[in-house]
């Protein structure tokens, strides 16, 4: 498996409305009391190597969260909204699921909705995992005839890892194709409601798409209110001149070209690979991706650019559309995104050092830091004196942020903080 700073990612997006400076509100940042115990929540599956990978909100506001147990199987695990495991749900709030019997892991989710709950990432044979689940956490046999299926792109690696879903019910996964091949591809699939692919798309399902002749990552996706579907990753695994990578497609599967003028956008941030793990649509149509600059290259940091539809930078956010910003001199990386209701932009990952940590930074809509939130703008958390890291970050109604990934590599977390 292709690592990313000791993580394979995906993308926490919420489209809310656009508002006005938050420089006058009250300071907000601080851990939600009512959640959980003092505003973080742990869960166990396995006791080692389980990690929360992607989050999604159900209608009722219940959370739903995905990953792996032991790197092993898939596993899922549902919460009430005070952070206690939801025990209708399985019987217990959790469930795990094996697709191959080897390592599974889940890295993408979305929310029917009916309620159902969709799952992707790798299986353990190198292919595309998809499993659908019932709202009450049974394994729905009306998706693939057993709740589960795999899509093989190519003989190399191919992994989902990021799952979204159309209006008319469709599934549409994003992820690599030929990952430990000399040339993957970023890759987009789209599966009907049953789980056949859609052979409307690209002509049998499956698209690909090359940006150089090394490796390429999508990472991370959302589909437009028109249907089209935007990717964001890296382009050229392992090139010291790797940069953010964004793909904007037609319904059909074929690139927009009215997006960067061939339907791809690259953009640099620092020296050193720049990749981008999150992405959210802004309801102005700009596109805010968040990522990681300068990986590998002594002092990573978080990294932010915004871009209008046509895949221009904006030159009205940071320093000519694009943001950094540091935590630590060790490696900081932000692997999601979600939007406030005034328009406010919050990125979530790990601060770096020896012991990484939660790491959550709140921007107003110009992309400077938001002064009123925790320190300066910016709030770590502390879960063990291991590997902590934020893989999803959503903003609830409220305006409250929930972030979840891993606490010591070993259980599920989350945190909750108030919005002010």
């Amino acid at each position: 498996m292709r690592i990313r700073s000791k993580a394979c990612l995906v993308v926490g997006a919420v489209v809310l409305s656009i508002g006005s400076s938050s420089a006058a509100r009250a300071g907000g940042g601080d851990l939600d009391p009512t959640f959980g115990t003092n505003g973080k929540v742990v869960t166990n599956f396995t006791g080692r190597e389980d990690v929360g990978y992607p989050m999604a909100l159900q209608a009722d506001g219940k959370i739903v969260v995905a990953g792996t147990a032991g790197f092993a199987r898939f596993a899922l695990a549902r919460y009430n909204t005070d952070g206690s495991l939801d025990t209708s749900f399985s019987g217990d709030g959790k469930l795990t699921t094996d697709v191959t019997h080897r390592s599974d892991i889940a890295y993408g989710l979305a929310v029917q909705p009916d309620g159902k709950i969709v799952v992707g990432g790798s299986a353990g044979d190198d292919r595309i995992a998809l499993v659908r689940y019932t709202s009450e956490g049974s394994l729905d046999t009306s998706f693939s005839g057993n709740g589960k299926l795999t899509t093989d792109l190519t003989r190399y690696g191919d992994f989902a890892w990021s799952i979204a879903l159309q209006p008319d019910g469709k599934i549409v996964a994003a992820g690599d194709a030929g990952v430990g091949g000399p040339n993957g591809r970023m890759a987009v699939v789209r599966y009907g409601s049953d789980g056949s692919l859609d052979t409307t798309f690209g002509g049998d399902g499956i698209v690909t798409t090359d940006f150089t002749s090394h490796p390429e990552d999508g990472l991370a996706m959302l589909i437009t209110p028109a249907g089209k579907i935007v990717v964001v990753g890296g382009n050229g695994f392992g090139l010291r001149n790797e940069r953010f990578a964004l793909a904007r497609y037609k319904a059909d599967g074929k690139l927009d070209t009215t997006f960067g003028g061939d339907g791809k956008v690259t953009t640099d941030f620092l020296p050193g690979p720049d990749v981008a793990f999150g992405v959210a649509r802004q309801p102005d149509r700009s596109i805010v991706v968040v990522g990681g600059a300068g990986l590998g290259d002594g002092n990573p940091q978080f990294a932010l650019g915004r871009y209008d539809t046509h895949g221009s930078l904006d030159d009205d956010f940071g320093t000519d559309g694009k943001v950094t910003t540091d935590f630590t001199p060790g490696d900081d990386d932000a692997y999601s995104v979600a939007l406030r209701s005034d328009g406010d932009i919050v990125a979530a990952g790990q601060s770096g050092g020896p012991n990484p940590k939660f790491a959550v930074a709140r921007y107003d809509v110009d992309g400077s830091l938001d002064a009123s939130f925790s320190d300066n703008g910016k709030r770590k958390t502390d879960f063990t004196d291991g590997y902590d890291s934020v893989y999803t970050v959503l903003v609830r109604p409220d305006d409250s942020i929930l972030a979840a990934g891993t606490a010591g590599f070993t259980k599920f977390a989350l945190a909750r903080y108030l919005p002010s």
